[in-house]
């Protein structure tokens, strides 16, 4: 197997591990954990100082960050349960931060091995769908606390094997984007449509998503989307895959709000794009894989703002899910090149 691939499995387990604590943690003390101070305050710092973050392990690598990392997460599962204040919002960024140092780690040693492939990195990517359902039932249901000791031991182990990727001098360049536009309009399609997939994610209307099994069910086809969204974008091109994949998903996600099977299609196909809005911002950024990364995951916060605030009917979002839709595939069609 390819070292790029190895990579990515490995950052695909550390990934899943890490949101398996986060929202473990999360759902443990705030079990309808979707609207409120708490959730707009750890979604901020997990996703907004990526880019920073990123861009600081790539001018310091001999910094252990992979440790700094784990210990914020470490740190947070016992600051989180106290009552006092400081404490308790400490804990919860301590570990937003840890999150993020993580984050930014899989990145770049997913960007460092890939021979110019987006497959590793997508891999990587899909990984976070799989711990966020884990770990949120489980804390849901209370189960103890120490069950976190095997995520956080796996974790690092996986870390570790990939130490040396992280700390690579040099990275293989990506060749997705029409060269008449500039890096600054591929860098704001990019965030553009990134911010949109975020707030379309809450949007997709789901009645049928009423048992554990079924929210296990959606969020596994929603990591198999992102990862598999890489690999057809390295066979067929990212702007075959972007439109086809963007398109194809409209009248799933609209029609599929009591049908799970016709649902979770929809699911599959939108989800596809992850990676390659990634590959974008790694085609006019190269050389500064954690920055690029970092633009994409401050897009994801600023598309998951509004529902933080108000919410829409079912006509409503079948309306944003294909106008928006329909103006994605628009901007990829332009931006990436044949």
């Amino acid at each position: 197997m390819k070292k790029g691939n190895l990579t990515g499995i490995s950052y695909f387990i550390v990934h899943a591990c890490v949101e398996m604590i986060c929202f473990y943690v999360l759902r443990r003390h705030y079990p309808l954990f979707v609207i409120g101070t708490v959730a707009f305050f750890y979604d901020f710092f997990a996703f907004v100082p990526q880019g920073l973050i990123g861009n600081f392990i790539i001018k310091h690598k001999k910094i252990p960050f992979e440790t700094i990392g784990h210990v914020l997460l470490l740190l947070s599962v016992f600051m989180v349960p106290f009552d006092a204040t400081v404490i308790h919002y400490g804990g919860f960024l301590s570990m937003a931060i840890g999150n993020a140092i993580l984050h930014e780690c899989g990145a770049i040693a997913t960007v460092a091995d890939s021979e110019g492939k987006i497959f590793p990195a997508a891999l990587f990517v899909s990984g976070g769908s799989f711990g966020l359902v884990i770990g949120g039932t489980l804390g849901t249901l209370g189960v103890t606390q120490w069950i976190l000791v095997i995520p956080f031991a796996l974790s690092v182990a996986c870390t570790l094997y990939s130490r040396k990727s992280v700390r690579e001098k040099s990275y293989p360049r990506f060749h997705c984007t029409n060269d008449k536009y500039t890096p600054a309009v591929i860098l704001l399609v990019a965030f553009l449509v990134t911010t949109v997939r975020s707030y379309l994610g809450y949007a997709i209307p789901i009645s049928w998503n009423k048992e554990v099994w079924q929210s296990f069910l959606l969020f596994f086809i929603m990591g198999f989307g992102k990862a598999i969204g890489g690999y057809f974008a390295d066979r067929l091109g990212a702007r075959k895959t972007a439109v086809f994949a963007t398109l194809a998903s409209i009248p799933f996600l609209v029609f599929g709000d009591e049908l799970m099977v016709v649902s979770v299609i929809g699911v599959c196909l939108f989800s596809m794009t992850m990676s390659i809005t990634f590959e974008m911002c790694l085609s006019v950024l190269p050389g500064n894989p954690g920055l690029a990364f970092g633009v994409t995951t401050a897009a994801l916060f600023f598309g998951l703002t509004p529902p933080f605030f108000f919410g829409f009917g079912l006509l409503t979002n079948a309306i944003l899910i294909v106008v928006f839709s329909l103006l994605c595939c628009f901007l990829l069609r332009k931006t990436l090149k044949e």
